[in-house]
Order: structure tokens, then C-alpha cells, then sequence
């Protein structure tokens, strides 16, 4: 029997209740259930309710329930029924190592502005800079770019870090990253990494563009 659908949006006024149902349906009703509460029923739940069912969820079974919920997060970012961070301090204390990297990676890219990228990190309990890189390298976009900058900082002692991080950015091959990876060279005088630079700063420019957000958006202008 395919779940109800007007059951479903009823249980998520329940979270608990929605909860012990889902774990009652056998494993082809779950998932029946799971697509029609992600495509037509948790978008459009009210707010106050939709962190509830989150963090309800979320505990009850993460492997099997975060990546539906972060789908329906960035879709309601995307249309302004939740902010950037919702939902992520209730869960922060129970997320698994690739709980945070799932919810990093689908949100820093969301993040328009620098502070909005460090407030997820405060928020998933990574306090650390050095401990964003890995996830900043992944994203493309330049708030993660200039946080990636003021990490490195953490950890210029590494010679090796920075080298990789440059190779790494550079084989990704977009002018934005090739950019960032041009300043990173820079700053720190790798002269390891090899290829044909079209940006050139002087050091009183670099310090600018590592401590100023608009700096480096005019720097890596593409």
C-alpha cells in the first residue's frame, strides 16, 4: 500500500509521530514515502515545523534521512522559507564526520558572503580553520575562496599543504581557482608550483586581498 499522502503532511505536524510511522512502512513503502515528503510535502512545510521534523528525523536514522533533508533544505534557501544555518545547531552535537562533510559540502556553496561560510562551520562545531580547508577546496565559489585564504594562514608552516592546495586548485582548472591559486603562490613564494600566471599583485595588494572581501572579488574578477 502506497503511504497517504495527506497522512504524511498530517504526521509532520507530529515529528515523533511521522518518525515511529516511517519506521513501521516496509522498505518500498519508505522510500514511496520519502520521495512524495521531499518533492510535496517538507518544502512547504511551515517553518517551525520543518526544523522539528529535521532534527527528528535526522536522529532517527541520519545515513538513511540527511541526504533527502539537505535536498530540501537548499530548495527552501533557494526559495526563502528557511535561512542559511537552519537546522544545523539542533544536530551539530550528533553528526558524524560524513554527517558534516554532506552538510558542508551541500551548504558552503549557498553561503554568499564569507561570514556566511565561517557561521557554518561555527555552527557544525569546526572551530579550527585549518580544519575547513578540506572542505573549502571543494567548493567553487568565492566566499569559500577568501575564507580558504585566511585558513591557510593557520597552517603556513606546511610547505606541502601549500603546494597541494595550489596544484589542487589549479587542476581544477576554472579561472576563479586558478586565480585563488595565482595568490596563494604568491603569498607564500612557491616557487614549486609551475604554469603561466596572468595575475600579478604587489605585497602591499596581497595583504589587501587576503583581509578584504571585496579585494579579492575586484583581484579574481572573471
Amino acid at each position: 500500500m502506497i503511504p497517504n499522502r495527506a497522512k504524511l503532511r498530517d504526521l509532520c505536524m507530529e515529528p515523533l509521530a511521522l518518525r515511529d510511522y516511517m519506521a513501521g512502512l516496509s522498505n518500498a513503502q519508505r522510500r514511496v514515502a520519502q520521495v512524495c515528503l521531499e518533492r510535496e510535502i517538507l518544502p512547504v512545510l511551515p517553518a517551525v515545523k520543518w526544523g522539528a521534523v529535521f532534527s527528528t528525523l535526522f536522529r532517527a536514522d541520519s545515513r538513511a534521512w540527511l541526504g533527502c533533508l539537505l535536498k530540501v533544505l537548499v530548495q527552501r534557501i533557494g526559495e526563502g522559507s528557511s535561512a542559511l544555518g537552519d537546522c544545523i545547531a539542533d544536530i551539530a552535537a550528533e553528526m558524524t564526520d560524513v554527517d558534516r562533510r554532506k552538510l558542508l559540502l551541500a551548504m558552503i556553496p549557498l553561503a554568499d558572503s564569507p561570514e556566511g561560510v565561517r557561521m557554518l562551520f561555527d555552527r557544525c562545531g569546526l572551530v579550527e580553520s585549518g580544519q575547513w580547508i578540506q572542505f573549502l577546496l571543494q567548493v567553487t565559489t568565492r566566499p569559500a575562496y577568501f575564507v580558504l585564504l585566511g585558513a591557510l594562514r593557520y597552517v603556513e608552516h606546511d610547505d606541502a599543504l601549500l603546494f597541494r592546495t595550489c596544484h589542487y586548485l589549479m587542476k581544477k582548472g576554472d579561472s576563479l581557482s586558478f586565480s585563488t591559486a595565482s595568490i596563494i603562490r604568491l603569498s607564500y613564494d612557491i616557487k614549486e608550483v609551475r604554469g603561466t600566471f596572468s595575475l600579478h599583485l604587489a605585497p602591499y595588494q596581497l595583504a589587501r586581498v587576503e583581509q578584504n572581501y571585496a579585494a579579492f572579488c575586484e583581484a579574481v574578477k572573471i
